[in-house]
C-alpha cells in the first residue's frame, strides 16, 4: 500500500496591489510631491511645477491617464516637482522660522513663570517623532 502524497500549498506573501502614486522614472535633481488640486496654485508660489505624463513615463498608465489632460493626476491629486536646491532652501527657511518660534515660546514660558512665582528652568523643546 502506497502512502498518499502530501500536497503543499505555496503561500505568496510578498504580493501587493499596484500603487498608482509610486513613480518609476524620476529626475534625481528634483523632488516630487502629490498635491491636492485645490492647493496647486498655492504650491506654485512655493516653487512647485506640475509634471507632464511624458516626463515620468506614465503616458499609458490607465491609473493616471484618464481624460485628455497631459498632467499626471490620480483622483484629486496632481504630481508636482521642484528642484532639490529649492526644496532644501524651503526646508531651511521653515526650520529657522520654527526655531525663532520655539525661542520665543521659551522666553514667554520663563516670563510667565516669574510673573506667577513658579520656578522654571531649561529650554522649551519639541521632540521629533520617531520614524
Amino acid at each position: 500500500m502506497t502512502k498518499p502524497k502530501k500536497t503543499t500549498v505555496k503561500i505568496v506573501s510578498d504580493w501587493q496591489p499596484p500603487d498608482p502614486l509610486k513613480l518609476l522614472k524620476k529626475d534625481k535633481k528634483s523632488s516630487y510631491r502629490w498635491i491636492r488640486k485645490n492647493e496647486v496654485e498655492l504650491r506654485k508660489q512655493q516653487g512647485w511645477e506640475i509634471v507632464e505624463k511624458s516626463e515620468v513615463g506614465l503616458e499609458k498608465d490607465l491609473r493616471v491617464s484618464r481624460g485628455t489632460t497631459t498632467n499626471v493626476e490620480c483622483n484629486e491629486l496632481i504630481l508636482c516637482k521642484r528642484t532639490n536646491e529649492m526644496n532644501n532652501a524651503h526646508r531651511d527657511y521653515l526650520n529657522q522660522k520654527n526655531k525663532k518660534i520655539m525661542d520665543t515660546l521659551g522666553t514667554q514660558f520663563h516670563q510667565e513663570g516669574e510673573r506667577t512665582g513658579v520656578s522654571t528652568y531649561g529650554k522649551v523643546k519639541i521632540e521629533n517623532r520617531k520614524k
